[in-house]
């Protein structure tokens, strides 16, 4: 997993961010996929392909800005099969929609990078087979698992949390770190990498209640 090699930064201690991203499972179908006339760029900057716009507006998932937290927009992405609230100063910085390896990078003014992944594991798999996979995955690419398995959740999917340690070839040599949450429902099996700095201070809302609002349908 190539992506496991490009991380940027350093974190706070592993359980910081996964203790506060733990939260109740919503229930329910799935509601009705955005309607095409819905489409349009809501980034300003990174590596947009004109013809195709990786994001539609998801107006369910509006919310408004806060003491702690700004203005967030409701977005689907992965035609329709994940959906969440970002703030709306994020920009886009890579997409690629091929299929069985979907992935979206963002970019947040609070210095942190915000990535999914779709993951190929079967559905019916076990949360042991997913994990293990995962970490065979993580060993392969040169990482070192700090902390694993962390009990979290989305606003409808499970999930563990890892800290990843990854070296980085450059002169001088260094390492990097990034959470890492491996998010499933009945449907499909997900991977949320959020890359950040030492402090997060300033941003950990922001983290939290992005990934709390990820919805997988």
């Amino acid at each position: 997993m190539s992506y496991l090699g490009s991380r940027i930064g350093r974190v706070v201690p592993a359980l910081a961010l996964s203790a506060v991203a733990v939260t109740t499972v919503a229930c329910g179908g799935s509601p009705t996929a955005p309607e095409r006339d819905q489409v349009y760029y809501l980034h300003e900057r990174g590596v947009i392909d004109e013809r195709y716009s990786w994001e539609r507006y998801f107006p369910p998932l509006d919310r408004d800005e806060t003491s702690r937290m700004p203005r967030r927009v409701g977005v689907a992405i992965f035609d329709g099969d994940v959906r969440f609230s970002r703030p709306i100063d994020w920009y886009l910085r890579t997409a690629d929609y091929t299929a069985e390896a979907r992935k979206i990078s963002y970019q947040s003014p609070r210095q942190f990078v915000f990535n999914i992944y779709e993951r190929t594991d079967p559905p019916q798999a076990t949360w042991e087979e997913v994990l293990k996979r995962y970490e065979e995955d993580v060993a392969k690419s040169g990482g070192e698992i700090i902390a694993k398995r962390v009990p979290t959740a989305t606003a409808n999917a499970q999930g563990r949390s890892y800290l990843v340690k990854t070296p980085v070839e450059a002169k001088p040599a260094f390492q990097t770190f990034a959470h890492e949450i491996i998010i499933r429902n009945g449907t499909r099996v997900m991977l949320v990498q959020i890359i950040h700095d030492e402090s997060v201070e300033t941003s950990i809302d922001e983290m939290t209640q992005t990934l709390k609002s990820l919805r997988i349908y």
